[in-house]
C-alpha cells in the first residue's frame, strides 16, 4: 500500500505517480482509472478544483472513468464551477456515469452558456439515449441559444425525438 506524498490522508495510491500520469501528453484513462481507482477520488477532486487548468481537465476526465458514487459529486461540481474546459470534461464524462448521475451533471451542462460545454452535453445526452429527459432544455437551446451551430445541433436532436 503506497502512501500519498501530498497533504491528503494516506491513500492506496502514490500521488506523485498519479500526477506523473496526468502530466503525460497521451493518457489511457481506462487504464489510469483501473490503476488508481476510487481511493484517488479525493485527490482528484482537489486537482479538479485546483489552479492548474491542464491538470484539472485531465483529472475530471479520469474521474469519469472511475466507477464510484463519489465521482458523481466531483463531476457535478466540475460541471458547475470549473473553467469551460473542465465543464466540457464533466459533460463528456456524464456518459460514463449511471443515468441518475448523468442527469444531474447534464442538467447543469445543458444550462451552460459556453457553446462547447452545451455541444458535449448534447452528445452525452444522445449517447445515453436521454434526450427525452432533457426535451424541454434541448428545445429551448434549439430556439434561443446564442450560437447557431449549437442551435442546429439541438434542433437535430429534437427532430430525432419526433
Amino acid at each position: 500500500m503506497a502512501k500519498s506524498n501530498s497533504n491528503t490522508a494516506v491513500q492506496d495510491f502514490d500521488a506523485q505517480e498519479l500526477l506523473a500520469f496526468l502530466r503525460q501528453d497521451e493518457l489511457d484513462y481506462p487504464a489510469g482509472a483501473k490503476k488508481f481507482g476510487k481511493t484517488a477520488l479525493p485527490f482528484l477532486a482537489e486537482l479538479v478544483q485546483g489552479a492548474d487548468e491542464n491538470l484539472s481537465i485531465k483529472a475530471a476526465y479520469l474521474v469519469g472513468y472511475i466507477d464510484d458514487e463519489a465521482g458523481n459529486d466531483i463531476l457535478e461540481m466540475a460541471a458547475e464551477k470549473g473553467s469551460a474546459p473542465v465543464r466540457i470534461a464533466a459533460a463528456f464524462s456524464a456518459q460514463k456515469r449511471s443515468a441518475k448521475a448523468a442527469e444531474a451533471i447534464l442538467n447543469k451542462s445543458l444550462d451552460d452558456s459556453d457553446p462547447s460545454v452545451v455541444k458535449f452535453a448534447l452528445r452525452s445526452a444522445s449517447a445515453m439515449k436521454m434526450e427525452n429527459i432533457f426535451k424541454t432544455k434541448i428545445d429551448k437551446i434549439s430556439k434561443t441559444f446564442h450560437n447557431d451551430e449549437i442551435k442546429m445541433n439541438a434542433l437535430n436532436v429534437m427532430k430525432k425525438l419526433k
